[in-house]
């Protein structure tokens, strides 16, 4: 039936692909009436990551999910259901993140159509997270303790040979002896090294070679030598050599595995997602990390902050910018009681929402590495690494078969043991794992000094880094000690309260820095807010309409704004296009910024963006030394299209504060987000840095480029292994036994090199 739906629908590739019995047998699956149940509202609000009521999205656990056909077809499921829009599969946790059309299909027509099709869902209630040995696991466990058991009791009935001395024993036990070898060797040769044969067989389909090939054909090699011995009385095989290193090579392979599924559970869930919210209790507002929130706290956001967790909006209304969560930038509005999902932004002024799921780190990291935000980068270690090893499996087998030719007229017996030496021995598991487990400790160690990366990736773009572009307001100046006055006609008490009530809504460090200097704490909340990044705010209160922002910003709604001669950080009021008068804004530097200025100009080209006038042009030149490279009044576009152009000739690292540079960040090689204690960082950004740490960043990048240098060692070492392994193997004189031994033994010496270079490398630079 499975077949038949599949090719109704032009699917046959999945067959193609990986092994022929992928998902589980459809006799298994439970029927449909069991999925009635996602029909009814209140299921579906605790099972949905998101929805804004015309596209959902799903994340399911599919325990059956074991190889890359099983990936293929739920990456294409929306040929099977054209109300399916999109779906990602992860597999080291067996899930599939489905985005469907509501006004198309349901939530329980999916669960339907995968059961269907062999993939049950497990659907739970709870959110607890948890760790689930899968079905795939049990088997891959069944395969390895089958071997053990075959090596063990092989070596048993060995033990008369081993023993027998030069005599040697009698014909009649060699031949028992040899055939119960064979008979508990078949089981080994057909079930447990199948993992090895289907790894190899997907590769020779994809047209695309892994080392799992040499490993087949050595066991193939070993396996057929042995049993031609055996009968036909030649001799009694090796058939203890045999299970012994399918043995080995299985437990490597089950170390290897469990290797990366660690460093994955670690990255998505463990990882501290570097967001900070204001909780709201008694009339008091506190900001505290979001992971510490709590079901039925109550927070404020302001506007363009990131909502970190599931929440029930209890202001009146708002707008919700869901970009971040579906790549589309169109905003929802929301009125009280609405359930707003995390990851969406609010939009045109502060709300307050009530928590009604926990913090999920792993949902805000997924939604960061969606595809919507990523760039073109250039090639990285881990994807060089990747196209070596992919040539590496022709190159030794080229070896195998000529090490064997070379022995075969003097010796064919070396010459088999010199070809199944030579594939054993030889192995890009050390290279395969040298870029992850370096780039795990380091992006864990950046993290911890508050410097968070999106992925790896980062670390070597960021290692690579010849320009550095700094942003101005609130990256280098500190707004919470920012000198602020006030020039012009006086403020009312109640124009004072209006100004403050609508600054409030914004994250800008210009407003937060005006709004501390009118220290009002009113509770009003505007009719109408808007802001313009780059340019200003507008907001009303009845029938009194404000403005503030630049010269440019409220330029037609007044007569007459002084000029600014002395090129000043100015905030322009007007009220009902009456021009008021202006706050004066003087920048405090962040502390250490000099020290970091000097010593990153000794290496780096240097460049200054900001959108304010150049009064600070003086201050800020003896740091910056050359004047041609510091540029203000600088709008948004404006900034995006200098880093463009910087980007095209070299590898640059974009320092700002997430605002205004949205574009300027993601057109970089590399886009730093630069926070105090808010949330409004930009899905663009390449990583987040705490402003606290900023006077780190020269130790941050020599850091990452230290963890370059730890990868190119382990590197050579795996290379040096391979040269010095396979110069005896081509010898004949190198047991595959004593091969299959020292292989997982490499990807150890590689694991425990990086995890103690990176570490020592990060006492030294002072991180851990």
């Amino acid at each position: 039936m499975v077949y038949e739906l599949l090719s109704e629908n032009g699917l046959d590739a999945y067959y193609k692909i990986g092994d022929a019995t992928p998902g589980i047998s459809r006799r298994k699956s439970a029927r449909s009436a069991r999925y009635e149940y996602l029909d009814d509202a209140g299921v579906r609000e605790k099972l949905l990551t998101f929805t804004d009521g015309r596209k959902s999205t799903i994340t399911f656990s599919l325990p059956q999910i074991h190889c890359s056909s099983c990936i293929w077809l739920l990456e294409n499921i929306n040929r099977l259901d054209p109300g399916i829009i999109r779906s990602e599969v992860s597999f080291t946790r067996r899930e599939a993140s489905v985005t469907f059309d509501e006004s198309k299909t349901t939530l329980r027509k999916v669960a339907e159509l995968l059961d269907r099709i062999g993939y049950e869902p497990d659907l739970r209630l709870d959110s607890a997270v948890r760790r689930q040995t899968t079905p795939g696991d049990r088997d891959f466990y069944i395969k390895v303790g089958l071997a053990g058991f075959a090596f063990g009791n092989i070596m048993l009935f060995s033990l008369p040979e081993y023993l027998s001395g030069p005599a040697g024993l009698d014909a009649q036990f060699n031949h028992l002896f040899g055939y119960l070898n064979l008979i508990i060797a078949i089981p080994v040769f057909l079930y447990s090294a199948s993992v090895f044969y289907r790894s190899a067989w997907a590769g020779v389909r994809q047209r695309q070679w892994n080392m799992d090939i040499a490993i087949s054909i050595g066991i193939v090699a070993m396996f057929g030598r042995s049993t031609w011995e055996i009968l036909s009385g030649f001799g009694v095989g090796y058939m203890d050599s045999f299970a012994m290193l399918v043995f080995f090579l299985l437990v490597g392979k089950l170390f290897q595995r469990k290797t990366f599924e660690r460093l994955s559970f670690d990255r998505d869930y463990r990882s501290y997602f570097p967001l900070s919210v204001i909780v709201k209790k008694r009339d008091e507002e506190k900001s505290i990390p979001a992971t510490s929130l709590e079901t039925g706290d109550l927070i404020v956001l302001r506007h363009g902050e990131l909502l970190p967790a599931d929440s029930r909006l209890m202001s009146p209304g708002t707008r919700i910018d869901y970009s971040f969560v579906t790549g589309e930038s169109d905003e929802v509005p929301a009125v009280k009681g609405d359930l707003i999902y995390a990851g969406g932004r609010i939009v045109g002024g502060s709300a307050e929402l009530v928590v009604t799921k926990p913090v999920s780190q792993s949902y805000l990291t997924q939604l960061w590495n969606r595809g919507e935000f990523k760039t073109e980068k250039s090639d990285t270690i881990r994807s060089i690494s990747n196209r070596f090893s992919r040539y590496f499996s022709p190159a030794v087998l080229l070896i195998a078969i000529t090490a064997a030719l070379y022995w075969l007229p003097s010796s064919p017996a070396t010459a088999i043991n010199a070809f199944t030496a030579v594939l054993i021995i030889a192995c890009p598991c050390a290279l395969a794992l040298s870029a992850p487990f370096t780039l795990g400790w380091v992006t864990g160690i950046l993290g911890r000094n508050k410097f968070y990366v999106k992925n790896s990736d980062v670390i070597e773009n960021m290692a690579s880094s010849d320009t550095i572009v700094f942003d101005k307001t609130g990256t280098l100046t500190f707004p919470m000690e920012a000198r602020v006055r006030y020039l012009g006609s006086p403020l009312s008490d109640a124009w004072q309260e209006h100004l403050s009530a609508g600054l409030r809504q914004s994250t800008h460090p210009m407003s937060r820095a005006i709004l501390r200097f009118l220290d009002h704490r009113g509770t009003q909340h505007p009719d109408f807010f808007e802001e313009i990044p780059g340019s200003g705010l507008r907001f009303r209160f009845g029938d009194e309409t404000y403005e503030i922002g630049s010269a440019g910003f409220i330029e037609g709604a007044v007569d007459k704004i002084p000029e600014n001669r002395d090129g000043r950080s100015r905030s322009y009021i007007s009220r009902n296009g009456k021009y008021l008068g202006f706050f004066e804004v003087s920048g405090s530097y962040r502390p250490g910024l000099n020290g970091l200025i000097e010593r990153l100009r000794e290496r780096f080209s240097l460049h200054l963006l900001s959108g304010d006038g150049p009064g600070e042009r003086e201050a800020l030149l003896p740091l910056f030394r050359d004047a041609s490279r510091m540029h203000f009044e600088k709008n948004p576009e404006q900034k995006l299209e200098y880093v463009r152009e910087l980007a095209g000739s070299g590898h640059v690292l974009m320092i700002g504060d997430g605002l205004n540079d949205a574009g300027a960040l993601r057109a970089s090689t590399v886009g730093v987000a630069v926070t105090d204690d808010t949330g409004t960082f930009t899905p663009s950004s390449d990583a987040i840095m705490h402003a606290s740490v900023i006077d780190k960043l020269d130790t941050f990048i020599n850091f990452t480029r230290y963890g370059k240098t730890v990868i190119k060692i382990s590197f050579a070492l795996s290379i040096l292994y391979n040269i010095i392994g396979l110069a005896y193997a081509v010898t004949g004189t190198l047991s595959p036994l004593i091969c299959a031994i020292i292989m997982p033994v490499s990807s150890v010496t590689v694991i425990v090199f990086t995890t103690l270079a990176t570490n020592l490398i990060a006492r030294r630079t002072g991180l851990v």
